[in-house]
């Protein structure tokens, strides 16, 4: 019988056949492809979702509280099947995602699908608390419909929409590919099946030279986020939003110990530098997501240009720049390109922050954190010893405004049938105990945990809701859809990323004051674009300034729109649109009102 060294030989010998014939080419070392677990599930793979049919796709998600310590410090973490981030969902278009979630925490819960457009009848699948469901009770279960259109696709996320659970690390990357579609109809004789068989092989070839990966990158508290959010509503805080104590890339970082002066349990051995890999043959698509609670992170590679393809899950016309910002909530899908041919092989990955944008020092936050990209070369502890651009000029970082859709069909840009005039701000009031609200147009939201607001059958404003009713009018355009200018004035001296639930909204237009209010001026109004923008859903609100957005709301709902800084939001800065709620099903009322009848998970 053979010695068990040459069967070990032999299946050595096959693997490197098979590798070379699918064009893995042996000049990247095979340790490259063989990731570490914690990298690899955030590693897409594009053709087993774009070659198949629609499907139904269940998951299924348990929430618990774990004590972790993502970059060397402890903390209780809210995870969901024991992982932080929670577990990336990849679909295709026209998917329907089944998920059960059951609640192991010790509070109640809802998750959001933030940038997902629900058809009809299922804004009770949105997961905003107070809005479209009762939150989900600790012991308790509840299990979303979420149906994705034949026409979605591109870079989302799920988070939580309840308290402030989204800075403990309840959230994940929801990834939606497009389908492949075909160029002409298919033909019943042998050469055209032969040639479709040849189309959909070489797509299929194209879609495995891509390496495609999500990087969660956003601020992190060392407290918990009931803790930040109870400190910032009293009175010690005197309204400035907590400073973060660290920027996390896929829930890792490496952490100096020493440099916190707050108590803390830290282990500076359980941190590390994340470390991502890139592949010298392949497309490098890299999908940036900031699910942080408050600082805009501006991100570049080293010797890369950055070619930015998608915006919030809309395909843009491609923007070649060095650096790009991105604030909490928002999403980019990028190229990466390399620059220069000489033989280094890992570089950093530039995580900035600006210490303007927050109102008071924290030693513990390192201003420029890094990721390791490396080419399958990484060796060791070594690291790399690449330099940042230098004098970057305004043309060479990412003008979000600038945007234009990669489909020209989508460039016609409609006629609003209406505007809407907003005022967002802090205020601290004897009223409040002096303590931070936020408030939209003098009104602070604090959402009814045991009524939702589809659920009801009144829709009326109270002081405690902001609700907006949007109808078809006779001047409207449509019959079935409002077209509507947003115009948001900031008051503060500090941005507001505003997210809107449920639709895309074109962002028409910014304006920052360099002193006074800055708000907008009707006897001055500034010149529009006559042709669309990409489309968003989040969109930064400079300060003291303002911002308009036209959005086309055309599906019945109660949809939120709100500050996605999480005190903010916490505090009372959102509004809801009540959107042709003449038309809702009376089956999405009923969803949303059982959702407050809890059923114990076995």
């Amino acid at each position: 019988m053979p010695p068990a060294w040459k069967y070990a030989a032999t299946l050595i010998f096959l693997l490197v056949v098979l590798l070379y014939r699918f064009n893995l080419k042996l000049r990247t070392p095979l340790s490259a492809f063989l990731v570490h677990e914690d990298i690899s599930r955030f590693q897409l793979s594009p053709s087993s979702h774009t070659l198949r049919s629609e499907a139904i796709r269940i998951y299924n998600f348990t929430l618990e509280e774990e004590v972790l310590s993502p970059n060397g410090v402890q903390k209780t973490v809210f995870t969901i099947n024991g992982l932080y981030p929670g577990p990336t969902i990849e679909a295709r278009s026209g998917d329907l995602l089944v998920v059960n979630v059951y609640n192991r925490l010790s509070e109640a819960t809802s998750l959001h699908w933030h940038g997902i457009r629900h058809p009809v009848g299922h804004n009770s699948q949105d997961g905003a608390s107070g809005v479209t469901q009762c939150p989900i009770q600790p012991g308790s279960n509840f299990t979303y419909h979420i149906h994705l259109s034949s026409d979605q696709y591109g870079t989302f996320w799920y988070h939580s929409h309840q308290s402030t659970q989204l800075a403990d690390g309840l959230f994940g990357a929801l990834i939606i590919h497009p389908p492949d579609r075909l160029a002409e109809e298919s033909r019943f004789h042998q050469d055209e099946l032969r040639s479709e068989r040849i189309r959909r092989h070489r797509r299929a070839t194209e879609l495995s030279n891509v390496l495609d990966q999500v990087m969660l990158i956003g601020d992190w508290y060392h407290r918990s986020g009931k803790e930040v959010s109870e400190w910032y509503q009293s009175l010690r805080s005197h309204g400035n939003e907590p400073v973060p104590d660290a920027i996390l890339n896929n829930g890792q970082q490496a952490f100096n110990c020493s440099q916190s002066i707050a108590q803390i349990v830290c282990d500076s051995r359980q941190g590390r530098t994340p470390v991502f890999n890139l592949h010298l043959q392949h497309k490098n698509i890299i999908r940036f997501i900031n699910p942080g609670s408050l600082a805009e992170i501006h991100l570049s590679l080293d010797s890369h240009l950055l070619r930015v393809v998608e915006a919030d899950g809309t395909q843009i016309q491609p923007v070649v720049v060095k650096e790009l910002s991105i604030a909490p909530g928002q999403r980019y899908a990028v190229e990466v390109i390399r620059v220069g041919n000489d033989q280094t092989c890992e570089f950093w990955l530039r995580q900035r922050v600006d210490y303007e944008d927050f109102k008071y020092p924290n030693v513990a936050l390192d201003l420029e954190s890094k990721s390791i990209m490396t080419y399958g070369c990484r060796r060791g502890s070594r690291l790399p010893r690449t330099h940042s651009w230098s004098a970057l000029k305004a043309d060479e970082r990412l003008d979000p405004l600038s945007l234009q859709p990669l489909d020209r069909l989508a460039r016609l840009l409609p006629l609003t049938d209406n505007v809407v005039m907003m005022y967002v701000t802090t205020m601290i009031r004897t009223a409040t105990g002096n303590k931070p609200f936020g408030y939209v147009n003098q009104t602070t939201w604090k959402p009814n945990l045991t009524n939702p607001v589809l659920a009801r059958s009144d829709f009326a404003s109270s002081s405690k809701e902001l609700i907006v009713p949007l109808d078809v009018s006779n001047t409207s355009i449509s019959p079935a859809s409002v077209v509507l200018d947003i115009i948001v004035n900031n008051l503060e001296d500090g941005p507001h990323p505003f997210h809107l639930h449920g639709h895309h909204f074109w962002p028409l237009y910014t304006y920052k004051a360099a002193m006074g209010a800055g708000s907008y001026k009707w006897d001055q109004p500034p010149t529009l674009p006559t042709a669309a923008p990409a489309l968003r859903d989040t969109f930064v609100i400079p300060a003291k300034g303002h911002a308009i957005f036209r959005v086309r709301f055309d599906t019945p709902g109660m949809w939120l729109f709100h500050c996605h800084v999480l005190v903010h939001l916490h505090s009372g800065m959102a509004v809801i649109f009540d959107v042709l709620s003449d038309r809702i099903p009376i089956e999405d009322r009923k969803n949303a009102a059982d959702s407050c009848s809890y059923v114990v998970a076995p």
